[in-house]
């Protein structure tokens, strides 16, 4: 039996929050409806989030370049919204998410914002939504077409994107440095910069942050 299986069977027979059994294959809107449903932490402010040390420095760009309207690709549950608006200077946001349920918690936790259910890798949100940046973070490693979602994103306008250098049951991939991020997304950037930042919820774990303007 998988660790993770097991563990989830325990955590299930002591009646703790755990995550939905791990998946066989790509992770569908269902799982990720489960995951928001059932663990307590998609619904803490964001301060207390544990993406909240990869949070910041995209926030800091946001405010310090002045970019006033985000289209957000796996916006999730709406806390990174709030801290846009709270922090970033932000005047406008728009965020997709094909789980209905994150879609549902963003509309309550960020009411400024607007938010749509939808896929990632068929999308006109970008194409249709005059923004100053897009932003699509801890998504391209669970996506089997991960260009597919980059290449909906608009020409011309800048992407601050992550990507994780750990395994997990819902990932299809993940980067052991940020060499191997550069080889497989740098091609559609223009001034294409990525870099590491060390999550607090694992000390092992890190997250490449890449940013640069979508290549025509």
């Amino acid at each position: 039996m998988a660790l993770s299986l097991l563990k989830h069977r325990i955590k299930s027979a002591l009646g703790r929050p755990s995550v939905p059994p791990p998946v066989d294959g790509v992770a569908g809107s269902d799982w990720y409806d489960k995951a928001y449903a059932i663990l307590p932490k998609y619904a803490d402010p964001y301060w207390q989030s544990h993406y909240y040390p990869v949070w910041t420095p995209i926030v800091d760009r946001v405010r310090r370049d002045k970019l006033q309207r985000v289209v957000d690709i796996g916006c999730g549950p709406g806390q990174f919204a709030q801290m846009l608006f709270d922090m970033g200077g932000i005047s406008e946001y728009t965020g997709l998410d094909f789980s209905p349920t994150a879609v549902s918690m963003a509309q309550s936790a960020c009411p400024k914002g607007k938010f749509v259910v939808g896929d990632a890798t068929n999308t006109r949100l970008c194409l249709d939504t005059p923004h100053d940046v897009v932003i699509c973070m801890e998504v391209l490693e669970h996506v089997p077409d991960d260009e597919s979602v980059i290449g909906h994103f608009q020409p011309g306008v800048r992407a601050i994107c992550t990507v994780p250098n750990f395994d997990y049951d819902s990932h299809v991939r993940f980067f052991k440095t940020a060499h191997e991020v550069s080889d497989r997304y740098a091609k559609f950037f223009d001034r294409f910069d990525v870099f590491p930042i060390l999550g607090h919820y694992n000390p092992k774990h890190t997250y490449y942050v890449m940013d640069g303007i979508r290549r025509a």
